[in-house]
């Protein structure tokens, strides 16, 4: 099987104009194995680059290398940074493969000051999927984007196409989460051999068999950005003042409002935009137009409905789950073993102030035994589905008030 990179492209991008940009991984080699080639670009055209790495690495089991490993991976930092010509890189201690067991508060206080000495205007990260599977690489994230919020800084998104993902998974028995072309929004001509010289100088992890260098290969000269933030610092004024400008206007017009969508339409092409409509009943009861289904949703008898329908609560646990669903039957079917039989079972409790999903608990049942890295690999994809990427990367939602439909 070979993949066509160019294939899923998208129209090319250009990285935004930062004066300063921080990097925020999870371990010494991410910032050149991932994101070497676009913090590259960002340093080549003008933009100060600096890189915060949250772990030392010493879980790594690639290399074999005994003594310590935390001390020789710090001093492979230090010499992958020069070659990307970072301004700095700065290396912290917190627990390599535990990271999502720190509290996101502490790593997102970390990236703050980050911000501050480096004097970011925009952050650069792995996807929330973790790109490779990696749950250190997700934790980052969520924590840089927690960060991202607090100060309203934008963040850049480091992704593979889907195409080069499930290559990559078929030739090396990897987790790696790729978006297709509809899914990226930048498409960056990069320059390489920085990434190669900087990757090089981690040479404990660089082995000649590592799938670093065949992922390289898949991508050639272009790599893949998402927006997970959008809001931009430098357009924050003009942004104020456009909306104080537009304040009584968009009172006087409220008659003319656009009805309740769950997308906002100011922060993605119209063509990504996927509507449904929901139509009250009678009762508790409304009908829901899904492209050509039909379903309908009501409540419990106990609560005053007539219960034909689940509740749209329901609904959304149960989108969540059949997602995870869906994906781990994927992953089945890509490395060809049997998903007859495959259930996912799924209990959920609500929460109050707001009123709420406060807990859901997933649990996929496999027909029969699988090795154990296929076990990993499944529940790395399962476990970014995109439902559950939905979840922990907060989504943009916009609720408005339609005018009254006249007969």
């Amino acid at each position: 099987m070979t993949t066509d990179v160019g294939a899923v492209a998208r129209e090319a991008g250009t990285l935004p104009t930062w004066s300063a940009a921080l990097a925020v991984v999870a371990h010494p080699d991410d910032e050149s194995f991932g994101l070497g080639a676009v913090l590259d670009a960002f340093a080549r055209s003008g933009t100060a680059v600096s890189v915060l790495c949250l772990t030392r690495g010493e879980a790594s089991t690639v290399s074999g290398v005994t003594g310590d490993l935390a001390a020789l991976r710090a001093a492979e930092l230090k010499g992958a940074a020069a070659a990307l010509g970072l301004d700095r890189a700065e290396l912290l201690s917190y627990p390599d493969r535990a990271l999502g067991s720190v509290p996101a508060p502490s790593l997102a206080k970390e990236i703050t000051d980050a911000i501050e000495w480096s004097g970011a205007q925009g952050l650069v990260v792995f996807d929330p999927s973790g790109v490779t599977g990696h749950r250190d690489h997700a934790a980052a994230t969520l924590a840089a984007l927690d960060a991202a919020k607090a100060l309203d800084l934008p963040v850049l998104g480091w992704t593979v196409p889907r195409a080069v993902a499930e290559q990559l998974n078929e030739e090396f028995d990897t987790g790696f989460v790729g978006h297709e072309p509809d899914d990226v929004d930048l498409t960056v001509a990069v320059d390489r051999n920085r990434q190669r010289m900087a990757s090089l100088a981690h040479a404990s992890q660089a082995v000649p068999t590592s799938v670093l260098w065949r992922r390289l290969e898949l991508l050639g000269d272009v790599e893949y950005l998402r927006w997970l933030r959008r809001s931009d610092p430098a357009t924050t004024d003009s942004a104020t003042k456009e909306s104080q400008a537009t304040d009584s206007a968009t009172t006087d017009s409220a008659a003319t409002a656009p009805a309740a969508t769950t997308h906002s339409a100011a922060t993605e092409p119209a063509a990504d935009i996927a509507t449904m409509r929901v139509e009250y009943r009678d009762g508790d009861r409304f009908d829901i137009d899904v492209r050509s289904h039909r379903i309908t949703v009501d409540q419990p008898v106990d609560v005053g409905g007539e219960d034909v329908g689940p509740t749209p609560t329901e609904l959304f646990v149960a989108g969540l789950a059949s997602c995870v669903a869906f994906y781990a039957r994927r992953y089945l079917r890509r490395h060809k073993l049997d998903a007859t039989g495959l259930v996912v079972e799924t209990s959920y409790r609500m929460g109050t102030k707001p009123a709420r999903v406060a807990a859901v608990d997933i649990s996929i049942q496999l027909p029969h035994e699988i090795p154990q890295q296929r076990r990993d690999g499944l529940l790395a994809v399962a476990t970014h589905c995109t439902v559950h990427n939905s979840i922990t990367t907060e989504p943009e939602i916009g609720i408005t008030l339609a005018p009254a439909m006249r007969p």
